[in-house]
């Protein structure tokens, strides 16, 4: 695995404000197939256009969501009563919680910077309806000091679930999707429902998708809609809705004009969505539509000078070659788009493109170019329960992955995305976040559920556990990005 020289890891470290700008690799030796290949695209292909829903979202922040919050109302704020003005614990935030015990299962087999588990008290460390996916932070969203209106805050993307013999409907709808408001000094969170204005704005209603991958920069929140495109979120339009507690299942604008979001008391406004021309033939991953692109999960890459670029990935969980598209990103202080994706004749720039020729099942990546201009890749693989893979690969490596038949080397969960955070307000920090959504099911779970079934398999990190509750894999971890431990695995 490649390895980071000492001279130029001092540059690196010197370099650190710049991101990343000095990470080497150790040369590839083998005689094989290299293990990212470029692309030559067509002339549109993987191109987006956008559907913008600016006004509509002005419309509805300005005279319907009256109730503007900032990120720091909705991380610091508990709410001990719902609308009704009865007591309503489940508003309060929520705390996560050291990871201790068998939940370690889940955390990497290097050294955690940081390691925690959802709220035991609220549910979210083994509820089966909702499944952590995306995450990103406020440590990528601004490169200066880690913040966002002076908050240290990571977002994470979940879609529900409905399970056997449950029907789809209104707030318990398959693939809803709600994102986490996590505060990094506190370790308090709290769920927040996305949405998408309707008409002219009058209304809204929730928006669905897998939520494998999100980006947070400047005031916006990118949302991969896995077989359309990419949502945006503006940050700058969050607020509090009228109607809210545990017992509410309504959402949007009613007839009285009260707002509700699905029992959550903050919703937050969409406001654009880039689309491909065409839909996937199959996201399914077992094969690969060569024309269009499935939006898995997304990540933020400021290395290699401008411009900043939107990391775009596919999981194929059962065919090799999975695609990562890199998108042009414009900077928050740009004169046209700015903070949003680069446009040209009405369609996104794409930067570059490449296909993962000998990986499968990457549930979440990262690049950078380091100091000798050389692109690097990083990639969360899944393998269900069992310990997942974390990859380093490089333009011109051509060794052979690490897979999940090898045994892993990773956590358990499987892991989902991968973010960088430079920096924690004047400070260096140096880190690389990771989550897993996994959870070992107990006996009730999987006697009311045929989808859940006990381990058999060696290796399964579930195996053995035969509990009458459930066992959460669930984690938010961090570890150094330039340990050698991390960047020297395959």
């Amino acid at each position: 695995m490649g390895l980071i020289r000492g001279s130029r890891l001092l540059a690196w470290l010197a370099a650190i404000a710049a991101l990343l700008t000095a990470l080497t690799v150790r040369p590839a030796v083998a005689a094989d197939a290299p293990t990212m290949t470029k692309l030559s695209l067509g002339a549109d292909q993987f191109k987006l256009t956008d559907t913008s829903s600016v006004s509509a979202a002005n419309t509805l922040y300005t005279n319907y969501l009256t109730s503007h919050a900032s990120l720091s109302d909705v991380v610091t704020t508990d709410l001990t009563r719902n609308s009704a003005g009865a007591s309503d614990p489940w508003l309060n935030l929520r705390s996560m919680r050291s990871c201790a015990g068998t939940e370690t299962k889940a955390l990497p087999p290097v050294g955690t910077k940081t390691a925690w588990c959802w709220s035991q008290t609220h549910g979210d460390d083994t509820n089966p309806h909702w499944w952590p996916q995306g995450m990103s932070s406020t440590g990528t969203a601004d490169g200066a000091d880690g913040t966002i209106q002076g908050r240290h805050v990571l977002a994470v993307a979940w879609h529900y679930r409905t399970l056997s013999d449950e029907t789809s409907t209104g707030c318990r709808t398959d693939n809803l999707l709600k994102l986490s408001l996590l505060d990094r000094d506190t370790g308090k969170y709290r769920h927040v429902l996305l949405a998408e204005p309707t008409g002219s704005g009058t209304n809204f209603r929730f928006v669905t998708g897998h939520g494998g991958g999100i980006v947070w920069y400047a005031n916006y929140l990118y949302v991969t809609d896995t077989a359309n495109g990419i949502r945006v979120f503006d940050l700058n339009k969050l607020a509090k809705v009228d109607t809210y507690g545990s017992g509410v299942s309504s959402y949007g604008i009613d007839g009285a004009g009260r707002s509700s979001a699905c029992g959550y008391p903050y919703v937050l406004p969409q406001v654009h969505y880039y689309k491909q021309a065409g839909t996937p033939s199959d996201c399914s991953g077992h094969s690969i539509d060569p024309e269009q692109l499935c939006f898995s999960w997304l990540s933020l890459d400021k290395t290699g000078g401008a411009p900043y670029k939107l990391v775009a990935g596919e999981w194929q969980g059962y065919a090799d070659g999975g695609r990562v598209v890199r998108y042009q990103l414009n900077p928050a202080g740009a004169g046209t788009y700015p903070g949003l994706l680069n446009m040209s004749g009405g369609r996104t720039v794409i930067e570059d493109a490449w296909a993962a020729s000998r990986y499968r099942g990457l549930q979440g990546g990262m690049t950078w170019t380091d100091g000798g201009g050389v692109l690097n890749f990083a990639f969360h693989k899944g393998c269900g329960t069992k310990p997942g893979v974390y990859s380093h690969t490089w333009v011109g490596d051509t060794r052979a992955g690490t897979s999940c038949g090898a045994g892993g080397n990773w956590a358990a969960g499987p892991p989902q995305a991968l973010s960088y955070w430079p920096k924690l307000d004047a400070d260096p920090v140096d880190e690389v976040w990771g989550l897993t959504e996994g959870i070992c099911a107990g006996s009730t779970l999987r006697a009311a559920h045929p989808e859940f079934t006990a381990a058999t398999e060696e290796g399964d990190a579930c195996l053995g556990y035969q509990g009458a509750g459930d066992l959460s894999l669930r984690t938010v971890f961090s570890v150094g990005f330039t340990d050698p431990a991390v960047q020297d695995r395959h």
